[in-house]
């Protein structure tokens, strides 16, 4: 991209101050490249590093290997297709600071290793239809739920995760919160990836209740939002309490049924 911008540069000092108008052919064909280029960029670099697998920055792999006793676990070969496939997620997402102060970089790479982890399993991994994340630093109100301030949204008709930045980290790096990263990302594979629903027994919240003792109202309290499908909670309290079993959820995710003693903090 870089050369054919010095084309149309090039070309066009020639064009507009030299009067040379058979300079034109060059900086239309540049001009070309350059779109082509720039609306291809990304599947042009997937090409290029296709086979080579992408690895973390140092402080982000250091993260995870403090933090996600799971991944620390893995065999190398595993962590590294974990460390290639959260690249490329990052890579293909939108990200958006709905205020002045910026997100910090841990806040993608924790949302990205939980989209990668509950996608081992499958070679589709990029939930496409789900393309932006938008960061608050705050409760927030949105266009879809103008109504109640809450701290996490999943808006699939935008195809947009939106949640608090504080909130998030909270739940990934202190014990007693609610995971909210791990929650938006439950419910976006849900979207994507199962088309069928769960036919939940009549009782899935009192069970659910039992695993972490926290009843469904005060989840929705801390959420802002009434929780209308257990799967988010269900997949939060499998990942995250040591004695949890809950078969719907490793139905799903069968690479979780020999690891649920290392998957929580």
């Amino acid at each position: 991209m870089n050369i054919a911008a010095l084309i149309v540069a090039g070309s066009a000092y020639f064009i507009f101050f030299k009067d040379r108008d058979d300079f034109i052919y060059l900086f239309a064909t540049g001009l070309v490249i350059l779109m082509i280029t720039y609306v291809f960029q990304f599947q042009m670099d997937q090409i290029i590093t296709r086979g080579v697998p992408q690895k973390l920055s140092p402080p982000m792999r250091q993260m995870l290997m403090t933090t996600a006793p799971y991944f620390s676990s893995m065999a190398p070969v595993q962590q590294q297709m974990v460390e290639d496939r959260m690249r490329r997620w990052i890579d293909k997402k939108d990200f958006v600071n709905k205020n002045e102060q910026d997100a910090p970089e841990d806040v993608k790479y924790i949302l990205a290793y939980y989209a990668i982890l509950l996608t081992m399993h499958q070679k589709s991994f990029m939930y496409d239809g789900i393309d932006r994340v938008a960061f608050y630093h705050h409760p927030f109100l949105s266009p879809a739920i103008p109504e109640d301030v809450h701290i996490a949204e999943v808006e699939p008709v935008d195809g947009t995760i939106i949640v608090s930045v504080p909130h998030l980290l909270k739940g990934y790096l202190e014990k007693g919160y609610y995971n909210i990263a791990l929650h938006v990302i439950a419910e976006s594979f849900a979207q994507l990836y199962m088309p069928d629903a769960i036919n939940w027994p009549d009782d899935i919240w009192e069970q659910l209740e039992e695993i972490s003792s926290i009843s469904k109202g005060k989840l929705e309290a801390y959420i802002g939002l009434p929780l209308l499908d257990p799967w988010p909670v269900a997949v939060h309290h499998q990942l995250m309490y040591r004695d949890a079993q809950i078969p719907e959820v490793l139905e799903v995710f069968p690479q979780f049924k020999n690891a649920v003693e290392i998957i929580h903090p």
